[in-house]
């Protein structure tokens, strides 16, 4: 498929985002990605049994499939395919919203996925309920106001995205958000749905144009920016906000 007709349920569009030749938007994905790589490592539990709900490129389901074994969902049949051509992966087809699993999972892994369905309350419900009592949930999801998601608002216009992907010079889609929230209504939510926060931290900055026309020099001034804004009262202005959750052992 030529890369200009690459959406968002493209596999190849996942996967492109992390190599992209725009180092702002490569920093953007992997920023986040690194979160997560790097929380899953630090979580004490030995041969779990991973939950992953949103497959995308399989980037995390790659390295749960090293660690333990997966089970992993999502409505795209073609993610599913892909995970399961994997190890140690069991991957089925189905919408977190109204499917309720056993609980029998160490960790659960939902990364960048409340943002593109209706009622993120029952999902994290039925995550909550698939854990194990002491289980853990690696969370992300944009800040509904970050300068990237209020920019990002502008990509449901078609004269937009065309004028995106002749400044990037590679495929652009609108991303796809319906339910972006802030900080303080994804806590709320996490709270009725039982869960205890671990861990709660922002990641990656985007400065318009700054990160289009700036090379790696811009890339650069976001990234240290990001470090400024991490712990500040200005940190809802990250595009990531990332939780590490846990359900309570009683």
């Amino acid at each position: 498929m030529p890369a200009a007709e690459l959406r968002q349920e493209h596999i190849q569009f996942q996967s492109n985002l992390y190599e992209s030749n725009n180092p702002t938007r490569r920093w953007l994905h992997n920023a986040r990605r690194d979160w997560v790589l790097k929380t899953l490592e630090q979580i004490p539990v030995t041969s779990p049994l991973y939950l992953e709900i949103g497959i995308g490129c399989g980037i995390y389901t790659q390295l749960m499939a090293k660690r333990g074994n997966v089970i992993a969902v999502d409505i795209n049949p073609a993610f599913v395919d892909l995970a399961n051509q994997m190890r140690n992966v069991v991957a089925h087809v189905a919408d977190i919203t109204t499917t309720s699993l056993a609980p029998i999972h160490d960790v659960a892994v939902c990364s960048e996925v409340l943002e593109h369905v209706p009622d993120s309350r029952s999902s994290l419900k039925n995550i909550y309920s698939s854990l194990k009592p002491g289980g853990y949930l690696v969370l992300t999801t944009p800040n509904s106001y970050s300068t990237m998601e209020l920019t990002a608002r502008l990509l449901a216009f078609g004269p937009v995205v065309k004028l995106a992907k002749l400044v990037y010079g590679e495929p652009v889609d609108d991303l796809g958000h319906i339910n972006r929230m802030t900080r303080q209504q994804l806590q709320d939510q996490i709270h009725a749905s039982g869960f205890e926060v671990i861990r709660q931290d922002n990641v990656a900055f985007y400065l318009p144009l700054i990160a289009e026309f700036g090379g790696h020099c811009g890339a650069s001034i976001c990234q240290w920016l990001a470090k400024r804004l991490e712990r500040s009262p200005l940190s809802s202005l990250l595009w990531t906000q990332c939780w590490l959750l846990r359900r309570p052992l009683v």
